[in-house]
């Protein structure tokens, strides 16, 4: 009885139960608020979880398991995991329950089958747990595949682009340039190959990419301001050493925290050639242009002039025939005469300047016209300057005017001695033949469009100061000179004979070293015909009616006087039209028409034409101060008698009457 607790002692052991028993309720409490947390918690959860025992029977989905599977929870815990995976999947990816007994978490991507047959492609991860169960959680992954495939896409698109693009495609590090990879279009268009390229600083030495380094600097500034760049212009230099000229488009890259640029290059020199042709094409056609529109002016001049000139040698010529040779005003005469020939050469250096200056065209030797003037061409140079020929002998023929070409080679052999001034040089005068195609004779100063074949050509090189830039566009323009005394029409007139020739002109110069200009005339297949020796000309004395013919009054007035010395009578007009009154009235006794081309009213072709319907017998001799192949293209097989270049001497106009009548 001793041993038995007191009241107050099993008081206290009842207190200290019923502490203990509320405190194991407070714990099983917090344990049934846990597991609701993490039951909640798990049904929540965006990924499906199932635990289940082995060999798979699931014992527990969450929420997201029904959305995946499609499957009830009431049908999901009546099957077994192996049941969510068909049969050929199982086969491709076994369900390791054996590495679940060996403690280790197993990580597979594989195919799930939902309830309605559907696949979806899931990322799995399972664990044993310490009870015995396992876990695993599904995570789906079509968001992911679908933008990994597109990532795939555009990967397989890029290197599509970047491998088969026709431009120059690099990636390169922007701190030191170095090539990550580069495309076959940019190993075709530089000359180097991959790999030689990639790993190396694309300003390396046996590289060295960037002709200019400061066009890379340039670039890297911009792409550090802007993150791009666009159309920038620069130079790289291919593996043979030939300079490249790139349109270049680049952009920042950001790789695995490492700054790249990927560069895109077009290859423009092609286009930059052909932008440089076209530009010099149409500088060359304004120079045309330009210049047909001074000739036009000139030749309008020269045929004014060349009127006047007509009574000024007419009267000369006359005064000298009519006075005697012991007269005092005989050396005056000819003063006067020397001067207006002079003169008239000046009208005919407009004249071959607007491409109407050849008067008798014949096959000439263009060597044998050079040797033929080597002792005036040799006068005709500074005494410092040495004059070397290179002739060729066995040359084709020109149909040219022989007084055309020897101004030709006077004005450039001049200008070659002007160049060479009063230093030592050397004027090398050379001819020969070459056959030139239609790219060759499109480069030249004249712009025609020239028939492709057989050229002689006319080549004076001189070792003088060479033509500066600012003059070389104007050397062909008539009164423009550099030399303070110059007329500035020997160049000029030089165009002039070679476009009225249907040549070509190139010109090579570099300054201090000397120019090259080469003249190329269309080669003939006629043969050379020896010239003959000058007859004695006899005092023309005739009779007869004369129409004359012209719209200037000095002309008529002087051709009278002309006329009237070699015994005609004259009849005048001022016009086509009055022309025609008079020829209806008079033409029976008329013996030949001496007519102006150009007059107001009614041109010297028509009243040609009104002339020969009246009578087709009529002799007509056609005056102009352009030249006698143009006359002779517009009366081609028309019956034209002759033709007088104005302004004609005395003689001259007897010779022609002569050779009329004589018809």
């Amino acid at each position: 009885m001793d041993n038995q607790p007191t009241p107050a002692e099993l008081a206290k052991q009842l207190a200290a139960l019923q502490e203990e028993n509320r405190q194991l309720n407070q714990s099983l409490q917090e344990l049934q608020d846990d597991s609701e947390r993490w039951k909640n918690l798990i049904d929540s959860a965006a990924d499906t979880i199932l635990i289940g025992r082995p060999p798979g029977d699931i014992i527990y989905a969450n929420k997201s398991a029904t959305v995946l599977t499609h499957y009830s929870n009431r049908e999901l815990l009546s099957m077994n995991l192996g049941e969510l995976f068909t049969e050929s999947e199982r086969r491709r990816s076994p369900l390791r329950y054996e590495l679940l007994h060996q403690g280790m978490i197993v990580k597979t991507e594989r195919f799930l089958s939902r309830k309605d047959g559907s696949t979806v492609p899931i990322e799995m991860n399972s664990k044993m747990l310490p009870d015995g169960t396992y876990h695993s959680s599904f995570r789906d992954m079509t968001e992911r595949k679908q933008a990994e495939e597109i990532l795939r896409v555009s990967e397989k698109k890029f290197s599509q682009i970047f491998h088969l693009s026709p431009d120059a495609i690099s990636l390169t590090r922007i701190t030191d340039g170095m090539f990550i990879d580069i495309n076959q279009a940019y190993c075709e268009i530089s000359g180097w190959s991959r790999e030689e390229v990639v790993g190396n600083n694309s300003l390396a030495e046996g590289i060295n990419i960037w002709n200019h380094q400061q066009d890379r600097e340039r670039m890297v500034k911009l792409l550090r301001e802007t993150g791009e760049v666009q159309g920038l212009e620069a130079e790289f230099r291919g593996k043979d050493g030939r300079i490249i000229t790139g349109l270049l488009s680049a952009r920042i890259i950001e790789i695995a925290d490492e700054t790249y640029v990927l560069t895109v290059t077009k290859d423009i020199g092609h286009w930059k050639n052909l932008q440089t042709k076209q530009q010099k094409l149409e500088e060359q056609m304004l120079q045309a242009q330009k210049l047909e529109s001074l000739g036009v002016l000139a030749g309008g001049i020269a045929h004014d002039f060349n009127n006047i000139l007509m009574a000024v040698i007419g009267h000369c010529d006359l005064a000298q025939r009519r006075l005697p040779p012991e007269s005092p005003a005989m050396e005056n005469l000819r003063q006067i005469n020397l001067a207006a020939s002079r003169a008239a050469d000046l009208a005919n250096q407009m004249l071959a300047y607007s491409g109407k200056g050849k008067f008798v065209i014949e096959p000439l030797n263009l060597s044998q016209i050079i040797i033929e003037m080597e002792h005036i061409l040799s006068v005709s140079v500074s005494k410092k300057a040495v004059l070397r020929y290179e002739l060729e002998k066995d040359l084709p023929s020109v149909e040219a005017d022989a007084t055309q070409l020897q101004q030709i080679i006077m004005n450039l052999v001049i200008n070659a001695s002007d160049a060479i001034g009063d230093n030592n040089g050397t004027i090398a005068i050379s001819t020969g033949k070459m056959d030139c195609d239609a790219a060759y004779l499109q480069e030249n100063w004249l712009n025609d469009k020239l028939s492709p074949g057989r050229y002689v050509f006319l080549e004076v090189a001189d070792t003088g100061c060479g033509i500066a830039e600012a003059d070389i566009n104007r050397i062909f323009e008539p009164f423009y000179s550099t030399k303070f005394t110059g007329r500035g029409l020997g160049m000029a007139a030089v165009m002039g004979i070679v476009r009225g020739h249907k040549g070509a002109i190139k010109i090579y110069t570099e300054l201090g070293k000397g120019s090259t200009i080469k003249v190329l005339l269309p080669a003939s297949a006629l043969s050379v015909t020896p010239q003959d020796s000058a007859s004695e000309t006899t005092l023309l004395q005739e009779t007869g009616t004369v129409l004359l013919v012209d719209d200037e009054k000095t002309v008529r007035e002087i051709g009278r006087e002309m006329l009237s010395d070699f015994g005609f009578e004259s009849l005048s007009a001022c016009n086509g039209i009055e022309a025609l009154e008079i020829f209806k009235t008079h033409h029976e006794k008329i013996r030949f028409v001496l007519m102006d081309l150009t007059m107001p009213k009614m041109g010297g072709e028509e009243t040609f034409r009104e002339f020969r319907r009246i009578n087709p017998d009529v002799k007509v001799i056609i005056c102009s101060g352009y030249n006698e192949q143009e006359i002779s293209q517009k009366f081609a097989g028309k019956g034209l008698a002759g033709f007088l270049k104005k302004p004609y001497t005395l003689a001259e106009l007897q010779d022609k009457i002569k050779y009329i009548l004589q018809k």
